[in-house]
């Protein structure tokens, strides 16, 4: 509910501070005297556009700021903004820009309107305003049968987490779709890659013994004339194995005499055998050297195609086991999207069934709640009324598949038409309340305003519609504008608008403390002017109250 509210430099207001009660506010005043000056601030400082002609005295900024109680489940819906009990929005006009604080700090529009929607709803003859817009008309509903029908409550949090993952399904399903679409020649070229690598049939090291391979085979004459040289030094008739062998004999016989030769004879001994071994392997080697053409060609052509390779992916194991990794995931995504297309199906059947659950019960609860406003209508002095919710099929969306409108008729020869082409400004106010006054006990609404609401109604709809205040004002808070006395007697407080001429016109307002000053408004009120007969009729609402 609004606590207070603080409005300076604004349109014909100097500055004004008031305070409110839970329950009926009314502002009474003479034509023009500024009341509906004192709800447009509050629907300026809610989002409503205006222009910078606004400011009262343009050598100033003009300044609203707006105090309200928060109920613990409006504190829920907008969790994310953290709001304790009591928060404060503010505007801020400047000739050059205009700013929203809430609780001190800067937030943008968006923020505003959607505080908006739970906080404030204002009726004025030319605004548009929640119950009339269809797009809350299902929200609405749901409301009312949510709070009669457990089973729906539930069913509908159900769907809206089923549509909710149906819907993620299905975006990540054409995100997937469109990936593998892109992907198919990625995919066959990175086949191809692959296969040209594989292919090869290329070995770790392999490249490193070809090379030595080829060294071989193209040295291959100079290699055997080297090595039968050093062959030819060591083992041929006179060669260094038999100067060895005679030096090998002459330490054996020495070793005889003397002992401790032995240990020079050993080291002898194992350079012999070095050198044997080294003469009969280079023989052998030398022996078996022969140029092979044909090997040389393989090793070139394998070295070659290495080489290839090499240039076109760089290190070889390396970018295959890179397009190997590519190719599973794309290939992975395709069996994701196969997991994904399942689970579309499953999904799609439960939605669908919770969907015409809810249909199905929506339908029963709209003809219940229909028949709950033409009963406040009738009380309103609209007898021939008839209102009726529309429920038509569509496609699922979040709220399942009904396409919710409200629509009425308050005249026998009039067909039923949308709420918000109601003509008649009287009749729509009349609308409105019976409306919000049943849905008063399920809406997070706290606080209803009406500009003018006796506008074309008197006698005894005006009892009708203060009554219907009354029991509106039982759940939330309630603004009125009226120029009815029988309605401004039924407020829980009396505000007094009033237009002072000084050196400038200026607009202020007063809460009414006692009954006297409640007494003489009414008075007022009632014929213009304080009688005698006014003053009687005003102590006759007031005790009636």
């Amino acid at each position: 509910m609004i606590k207070s509210l603080l409005i300076k430099n604004f349109i014909l207001i100097d500055e004004l501070f008031l305070e409110f009660d839970k329950g009926f506010n009314v502002l009474t005043g003479e034509t023009g005297s500024g009341k509906s000056i004192i709800l447009k601030a509050i629907d300026c400082v809610m989002g409503a556009r205006v222009q910078k002609d606004v400011i009262f005295d343009k050598t100033k900024n003009a300044l609203i700021e707006i105090t309200f109680l928060i109920s613990p489940e409006q504190k829920e819906k907008f969790a994310e903004l953290s709001l304790e009990d009591e928060i404060v929005i503010s505007r801020e006009i400047t000739q050059s820009s205009q700013k929203y604080r809430l609780n001190g700090a800067m937030v943008n529009l968006e923020t505003i309107k959607s505080l908006r929607e739970a906080l404030v709803d204002i009726h004025s003859q030319n605004q548009s305003y929640t119950y009339v817009a269809p797009k809350y008309h299902i929200e609405l509903l749901d409301e009312y049968s949510k709070s009669v029908d457990e089973e729906f409550k539930s069913n509908l949090e159900k769907y809206k987490d089923a549509f909710l993952t149906y819907n993620f399904v299905q975006k990540k399903l054409t995100q997937i779709r469109e990936t593998n679409s892109k992907n198919l020649q990625e995919i066959d070229f990175l086949k191809f890659q692959l296969n040209e690598i594989d292919s090869a049939q290329i070995l770790e090291g392999e490249e490193e013994q070809l090379n030595i391979e080829l060294e071989k085979l193209s040295n291959i004459q100079e290699l055997k004339e080297l090595t039968y040289g050093v062959y030819y030094s060591l083992g041929a008739d006179g060669g260094v194995i038999d100067a060895l062998s005679k030096m090998k004999a002459a330490l054996n016989r020495a070793s005889e005499f003397d002992n401790k030769i032995e240990e020079a004879q050993n080291s002898f001994i194992e350079g012999y055998e070095n050198f044997k071994y080294c003469s009969d392997f280079l023989r052998e080697y030398s022996q078996n050297l022969e140029a092979n053409p044909q090997r040389l060609d393989e090793i070139n052509e394998r070295i070659s195609l290495i080489l290839k390779l090499k240039r076109k992916y760089g290190d070889i194991f390396e970018t295959r086991q890179k397009l190997a990794q590519q190719l599973e995931q794309i290939e992975g995504d395709s069996e994701s999207q196969e997991e994904l297309e399942k689970q579309e199906i499953i999904l799609k059947r439960e939605v669908d069934e919770l969907s015409e659950k809810l249909s199905q019960k929506r339908k029963v609860y709209a003809e219940k709640l229909s028949s709950l406003i033409v009963e406040k209508l009738i009380k309103l002095e609209l007898p021939c009324a008839k209102f009726e919710i529309a429920i038509k099929d569509k496609p699922n969306c979040s709220q399942g598949k009904d396409d919710v409108e409200f629509l009425i008729t308050t005249n026998v020869s009039s067909p039923l038409m949308p709420l918000a082409k109601v003509a008649s400004g009287g009749e729509i106010s009349r609308v409105m309340l019976a409306i919000k006054t049943v849905f008063a006990t399920v809406d997070l609404l706290s606080t209803v305003i009406f500009d003018e609401i006796d506008t074309g109604i008197s006698g005894k709809a005006s009892g009708a519609v203060a009554d219907a205040i009354c029991d509106l004002a039982q759940n939330m808070q309630v603004f009125a504008i009226t120029h009815q006395p029988i309605i401004a007697s039924k407020a829980n407080a009396h505000f007094k608008v009033e237009k002072v001429q000084d050196e400038k016109t200026n607009v202020s307002a007063r809460k009414l403390q006692t009954e006297e000053e409640k007494l003489q408004a009414l008075a007022s009120l009632a014929s213009g002017e304080i009688s005698e007969a006014s003053v009687s009729l005003a102590k006759e609402l007031l005790e009636r109250k």
